[in-house]
């Protein structure tokens, strides 16, 4: 995850810099910045931007416009010590307005948060046949069926055909997300209408085979990704 933290002040970016990565460990790359024209002026592409509120050469709000302009799927949240400017975020849809006194905490729910958000936007690179290659959000992906030749990807955009074996097409998902419930199918458990014995019912109106030794340990993880889903 690449993360930016646009602040004018020192302190702040310090602290900013410290608390994520206390909260986040390893699985992040930081770039900082200590002024707003330097951070619109890269080419790099960030996943979370955090933005300071008041900063002179241009205000985060501001900032927040032309970034969009080049990125629209960054997530970015305010850093303020005025929460009573926070109605303001709403205009530039921000994810969070986070009060820089009491940083600590409320990164840890605003992360938490957007990982969750980041991984509903996450996107796999797949070798569609007669076309160059295509990334595919896999929000959009209902499901998977092999093929003697390749693999069928039912999507939302329609039906596309790739040269990617259903191993190889294994080992590029979230097995938190999908699964294979029988060597001709991997599922995307989010997009499932109803299950019924061994039948499952997608939300595009096809229905699925449960491989049945595998109808225990699908009900399993379908149940917890639901669970996980109503818990946020």
């Amino acid at each position: 995850m690449k993360i930016a933290i646009v602040d004018d002040e020192a302190y702040w970016r310090e602290k900013a810099e410290e608390c994520i990565k206390e909260e986040m460990k390893n699985e992040i790359a930081i770039t900082v910045y200590d002024n707003p024209i330097s951070y619109l002026e890269s080419k790099d592409e960030y996943d979370i931007s955090l933005i300071d509120i008041e900063m002179d050469e241009l205000d985060g709000f501001e900032t927040i416009k032309k970034a969009r302009e080049k990125n629209k799927d960054t997530i970015f949240m305010i850093l303020t010590t005025h929460t009573e400017m926070s109605r303001r975020g709403y205009l530039v849809n921000a994810f969070r307005y986070l009060d820089k006194v009491n940083l600590k905490e409320e990164l840890k729910e605003a992360f938490y948060s957007a990982k969750k958000l980041l991984e509903k936007d996450k996107k796999i690179t797949l070798n569609i046949v007669g076309e160059a290659q295509q990334e595919v959000a896999l929000k959009n992906i209902y499901y998977f069926e092999a093929q003697r030749h390749g693999v069928l990807i039912y999507t939302t955009l329609g039906v596309k055909r790739c040269n990617d074996s259903m191993s190889e097409m294994e080992q590029k998902l979230d097995n938190k997300w999908f699964y294979r419930c029988h060597n001709s199918f991997i599922v995307n458990l989010d997009e499932i209408e109803s299950l019924k014995g061994t039948v499952i019912y997608m939300k595009n109106g096809n229905d699925i085979d449960i491989s049945r030794r595998k109808v225990s340990e699908f009900k399993k993880a379908f149940l917890k990704r639901q669970y996980e889903c109503a818990n946020g």
